[in-house]
């Protein structure tokens, strides 16, 4: 941190002490107090604005202008009470008021939209636990005030939604300054800020005066907090940065169940404790509750299940998969030759033939330059193998340095082609750094035509003895005499 960024954000903090203090002046000080706080975090997002080119600077204008509109309400109250000593009323206050919190939530979202492709879950699971907040701090203290107060159904479902975002946005802010340690000192004066909205607009209402419209001095003391905590949040340079969050598990458990369970039962639980208590029950939290709760639990429990479905495909995977080549395994080609042989048995193929292949060379390689040298031969050999077969066929790592090839076709042709093929190509000199070997293997064909009933184990079983009746031939015709032919040549 650069000494004058401290100092700037160090300068705008202290204004929190002087417009407090002028809100104890009296009703016409303490919004103009108000209003000079709205124009502080205005003034901020305009120079950040400036500094920030990214796709982000959406989210910095709509943020900019709910400023401007809430500063353009607060200004209609102050020039109201100093012409006729109470707050502004009509269409046009009402409607900049809603349209700055609007504006500011828009933006919001739109800031916070990295972070919620980052760890959608664990955003998800926090904006719930906001929810669930909300209607217990609705149910529990505001919906008497506001019962208390007469307002209209206008005014109560507007006040109730506006709670129910600020506060599921809120739970946003926390989780990011739980799991992100780049953006944790900017995003705690944000939690601070939302916190301190959220106080403020409890406070406004608990103490408003039904005949004048008047809260307490102190109710705006809060609100002050909040848009200077803002200000000071947006003066952070790592505000515009980019976070790295961990993503939440994505594993059904008990406890995700109990917790998505008990966040939808918060409205009707109120519900029946106000009925029990004699009271009337809030339609209007359970109704607007459930529209914001029902689509988020909705989502959070599908992405739950899909991230338990990915687990389990990539758990089969993994059993199927031979972890050094990606190729298929013994369990997979088992699997996948005795399917084949049924069909065969059945005259419903034209035949099968097994390639068994035993590496000559590995053992020397991986003796001599070690075994992650071995491994690359491996690796290498599996894609040559793969470059070498049609789109139908199974090349698969048997164990150790043996693969094996299952070819579905006329077994008299497919298979001495697929090996004549197979032998040229792991032939050629494979360079693994300064190592310079060949994938050079001995083949064993083993076919079955159709109508012919056997297993996949007797087939391997074949092949791998035809393999090494060709190793000893290879290892004679390497020796004397030089041209003893091959099965296949």
């Amino acid at each position: 941190m650069d000494r004058r960024g401290r100092w700037t954000r160090a300068s705008v903090a202290s204004l929190v002490v002087p417009l407090c203090a002028l809100c104890a002046l009296g009703t016409p000080w303490r919004y103009a107090a108000v209003t000079a706080a709205n124009l502080v975090p205005l003034v901020v997002l305009g120079v950040q604005m400036r500094r920030d080119r990214r796709t982000t600077r959406t989210a910095w204008l709509l943020l900019l202008l709910g400023t401007g509109t809430l500063a353009l309400h607060n200004a209609q109250n102050q020039a109201a009470l100093a012409t006729t000593g109470v707050l502004a009323v009509g269409v046009l206050p009402a409607a900049t008021l809603a349209l700055g919190y609007v504006l500011l939530l828009v933006g919001g979202t739109l800031a916070t939209t990295g972070l919620v492709r980052r760890d959608p879950g664990g955003m998800l699971d926090a904006a719930i636990i906001g929810l669930a907040a909300a209607c217990l701090m609705w149910g529990a203290v505001l919906s008497p005030a506001h019962q208390r107060l007469g307002s209209s159904m206008t005014r109560t479902v507007y006040e109730l939604s506006l709670v129910l975002v600020v506060t599921a946005l809120t739970g946003v802010i926390a989780r990011t300054a739980i799991v992100s340690r780049e953006v944790r000192v900017p995003a705690l004066y944000l939690l601070g800020a939302v916190l301190a909205a959220d106080a403020s607009d409890v406070t406004l209402t608990l103490t408003e005066n039904p005949a004048s419209g008047l809260s307490a001095w102190w109710a705006s003391l809060p609100c002050i907090v909040a848009l200077v905590a803002f200000a000071v949040a947006l003066l952070y340079p790592s505000v515009l940065a980019t976070p790295s969050v961990e993503r939440s598990s994505g594993r059904i458990t008990l406890s995700r169940v109990v917790f998505l369970g008990g966040a939808l039962t918060v409205g009707p639980a109120l519900a029946v404790v106000r009925q029990v208590l004699g009271g009337p029950v809030d339609v209007t939290l359970l109704s607007l509750g459930a529209l914001f709760m029902v689509p988020l639990v909705g989502a959070r429990i599908g992405m739950l299940a899909h991230g338990q479905a990915r687990a389990e495909r990539r758990l089969e995977e993994l059993a199927s998969l031979d972890e050094l080549t990606g190729l298929p395994n013994r369990r997979a080609l088992t699997e996948r030759l005795d399917r084949l042989l049924e069909r065969v048995a059945a005259g419903e193929s034209p035949g099968a033939a097994v390639l068994y292949m035993d590496l000559d060379e590995f053992k020397a390689v991986n003796d001599t330059h070690g075994h992650l040298t071995g491994d690359r031969l491996l690796r290498t050999v599996g894609a040559r193998l793969l470059a070498r077969v049609r789109p139908g066929d199974l090349v698969a790592r048997f164990g150790g340095d043996e693969f094996v090839l299952v070819l579905e076709g006329d077994p008299e042709t497919v298979g001495h082609a697929t090996a004549a093929a197979v032998d040229r190509a792991l032939a050629e000199p494979i360079a693994i750094g300064a190592v310079v070997t060949s994938g050079r293997a001995s083949i064993g064909v083993a076919t079955a035509a159709p109508g012919m009933r056997t297993d996949a184990e007797a087939l391997l079983q074949l092949a791998d003895a035809q393999m090494y009746l060709n190793k000893r031939s290879r290892q004679q015709a390497d020796t004397w005499p030089p041209d003893i032919p091959l099965p296949w040549s």
